[in-house]
């Protein structure tokens, strides 16, 4: 039975050959039916992809369904046509662009993937967690979840661009690594189960997300990519506002003592998280020559231009920012309705009791008592001693958001210095103030109040967060 089967096989391979001996003028180079790729009309989206991306950056965008591109154990879905122009309106407008400006074209040509493959599903993975991104040894990126993409949510947005500021770190990491003392920030603070821990307690343990805590290229890559698409005044607010709870014991003379909880910053946590942000910025800086701080601006602009957001619904009791530092003295482009407001001040300040007081900025923040807001006035007295007057004020809303101040009651320094600075308290108090955004010529972000009687009289300052 085996040599028949030998044979049967060696009579096969015999006719084989006599086929190919006896077919030589047979032409070889003529296309095989079926394997010759995908064809289809080239469409508008099509035209757009490759004027926007493909010319410029050599620099291909996938959206049409090709199973060898994905993972055969998932459940996958293609992209809706409608949402991929938007969407890489905002990846060119928010990743591309700020990196040229920064760096140049060609350090997009270079390290830019040069494949982007879209999903418009999520990728559902085991353990419970979903992938929103993934890069592939610096040539490929997959976004997932694009069918859930809206250009005009700015969370939707944000998440979005996170992503592909996240892949793209790591693809800058393969060509360069980062710090070798980086991981050594936060060593024991890395876990396979970090899908099962909170984000506070994440932050409280000096990492920016919970995802961060994966191993330290995803930390190093968290890093960056929140730092960018949050911007400089959110991200800080986040830092600033990583606190543990600490638990005090108030003595009762008629009862037993009784506890109370108060947050209370957790400077451990904010000094590796301020420890990892140096790293970042020296890595971009001291790698590709990028100055950190300039693209977080630009990004963060971006973002804000291609997906806004209201602030005056993000400022106030509990909210994101809780604070607005103003600072005329050195910060240039205030109203001048404004600055002639802060220059009375000034000299009032200056006059009280002949002491030659000198008025040095402010912050405009809420108390932790629901509807109150102080403004805390920063100012030097003639021994050169810093000192800081408070006026509490109630505050109340309108439909549109817009904030009014009536005044409460203010503390022994304002009493001491109250009628030197009747012209700043008056100004806030006599007009009800519109919120929202304020980007300098270095698209550096501040929050910015604005009279709603005299739209011409406005002053800004840095955004940020204070804790009790």
């Amino acid at each position: 039975m085996t040599m028949k089967k030998i044979i049967y096989t060696i009579g096969v391979l015999s006719l084989l050959s006599l086929s190919i001996n006896c077919k030589k003028d047979e032409n070889l180079n003529k296309e095989i039916v079926g394997l010759g790729g995908d064809t289809w009309k080239q469409g508008t989206l099509d035209e757009w992809l490759y004027t926007n991306f493909t010319q410029p950056f050599n620099m291909s965008v996938k959206y049409r369904w090709d199973g060898a591109e994905y993972d055969v154990s998932k459940t996958l879905t293609p992209p809706k046509m409608e949402m991929v122009q938007p969407l890489m309106e905002m990846v060119k407008g928010v990743w591309i662009d700020p990196y040229i400006a920064e760096s140049n074209i060609d350090f997009i040509r270079k390290y830019g993937p040069k494949n982007y493959i879209l999903v418009g599903s999520l990728q559902y993975n085991a353990g419970g967690t979903v992938t929103l991104g993934e890069a592939e040894g610096g040539v490929k990126v997959t976004l997932f979840n694009v069918n859930n993409f809206s250009k005009t949510n700015r969370d939707v947005s944000q998440r979005v661009l996170k992503t592909i500021h996240h892949e793209f770190t790591h693809i800058l990491n393969q060509n360069i690594s980062y710090q070798k003392e980086f991981p050594l920030v936060t060593p024991a603070g890395y876990t396979a189960d970090w899908n099962n821990t909170s984000l506070t307690n994440a932050n409280n343990a000096g990492f920016i997300s919970q995802y961060a805590q994966a191993s330290p290229i995803e930390d190093f890559a968290e890093m960056a990519s929140i730092m960018l698409t949050e911007g400089k005044s959110s991200y800080d607010a986040i830092v600033n506002g990583v606190v543990s709870i600490k638990l005090d014991s108030i003595p009762n003379p008629a009862s037993p003592p009784f506890i109370i909880a108060r947050e209370m910053p957790n400077t451990v946590a904010q000094t590796a998280l301020r420890k990892k942000e140096q790293m970042v910025i020296a890595y971009f800086k001291s790698s590709y020559g990028i100055e950190f701080s300039r693209l977080q601006n630009r990004v963060n602009y971006g973002l804000a231009e291609n997906a806004p957001s209201n602030l005056a619904t993000l400022f106030g009791n509990g909210k994101k920012y809780t604070s607005i530092s103003v600072d005329p003295n050195n910060t240039p482009g205030m109203s001048a309705d404004f600055m002639t407001t802060w220059a009375t001040a000034k000299t009032g300040l200056a006059a009280v009791g002949g002491a030659g007081r000198v008025l040095d900025n402010f912050v405009v923040f809420f108390y932790p008592r629901a509807g109150e807001l102080i403004l805390r006035v920063n100012y030097t007295n003639s021994a050169g001693s810093q000192l800081i007057a408070n006026f509490a004020y109630k505050v109340t809303y309108d439909a549109n958001n817009q904030l009014t101040l009536t005044y409460l009651r203010r503390d022994a320094n304002a009493d001491a210095v109250a009628s030197g600075l009747v012209a700043l308290t008056n100004y806030l108090s006599s007009s009800s103030f519109a919120v929202d955004w304020r980007y300098d010529a270095s698209f550096l972000e501040f929050g910015r109040w604005t009279k709603v009687s005299n739209p011409n009289s406005s002053f800004f300052g840095t955004l940020g967060v204070i804790k009790y």
